[in-house]
């Protein structure tokens, strides 16, 4: 049972993981990708907002199917790689410095938060966050997110599913990651890694750490959207697919601002 507190992430949260972020989540970032940009083409959405766009997955996937799309983050190194990986593709695509719970960067007909970001907030954080969204969408913009799915972790022991084992090879360099989590009543998912990194026939390097989630029931995230300016339209599986209480491990959800 988890019982490390829950703190928002600051800053520095991805520092360690941002220069081997894309070889571990690039692949599994199609699923989401596909089922976002298809949520925004049955809405007629054409500008985009993404306020944690990390190295930048979600933004170029929609900037090659046609939308106008900037990039923002608070963390430093991933924004560098993004705005790295732009230079290489010759794409002139913005990216900006900011805080998902305070950063303005205009009107957008969407604004977008994906690979579980809104759980490195608190609650109350995440309701700040959700009211300067808010305040970065064109009148009846959309806001879509996802998050694991806390009646599926608290389900017949579902959290034991998350377990993974991932290796990877950059050039001469592996780097391999187990990770296995917890999770309490309150939805504080607790995940504990312990990464291996080596070069050749070197010793391999072994770093542990651990980090935590706030996750939610969909019930309470309609709550939260519907008290702080939203009306939900929708929720799906990360694939598109019906969303299921106790069957889908994360929900993605999709949100109207309204006045």
């Amino acid at each position: 049972m988890t019982t490390t507190p829950h703190t928002s992430a600051d800053m520095s949260h991805y520092n360690g993981e941002a220069e081997h972020y894309d070889a571990f989540n690039e692949e599994n970032s199609r699923v989401i990708n596909t089922t976002v940009e298809s949520i925004l083409k049955e809405h007629g959405v054409h500008t985009v907002l993404d306020l944690t766009c990390g190295t930048g997955s979600q933004v170029f996937w929609l900037a090659e199917h046609g939308y106008d799309v900037v990039g923002s983050d608070f963390n430093q190194k991933m924004l560098e790689i993004a705005r790295q990986k732009a230079r290489a593709a010759g794409l002139d695509i913005k990216f900006v410095e900011g805080d998902m719970r305070s950063m303005q960067v205009g009107h957008f007909d969407a604004v977008i938060t994906i690979f579980n970001a809104v759980g490195h907030l608190t609650k109350a954080d995440f309701e700040m966050a959700m009211r300067n969204v808010h305040s970065n969408l064109n009148p009846e913009g959309l806001y879509i997110f996802d998050i694991f799915n806390l009646s599926y972790l608290l389900h017949e022991n579902n959290i034991t599913k998350l377990t993974i084992d991932w290796q990877k090879s950059a050039g001469n360099t592996t780097m391999r990651e187990i990770q296995y989590s917890t999770i309490d009543e309150e939805g504080i998912l607790e995940s504990i890694t312990t990464s291996y990194q080596w070069t050749g026939s070197e010793k391999p390097s072994i770093t542990t750490h651990s980090q935590t989630l706030q996750v939610y029931t969909t019930e309470q995230l309609e709550k939260m959207l519907e008290q702080n300016g939203f009306a939900v339209l929708s929720k799906c599986d990360l694939d598109g697919s019906t969303f299921a209480e106790t069957e889908s491990a994360s929900l993605v959800m999709v949100a109207r601002s309204v006045v």
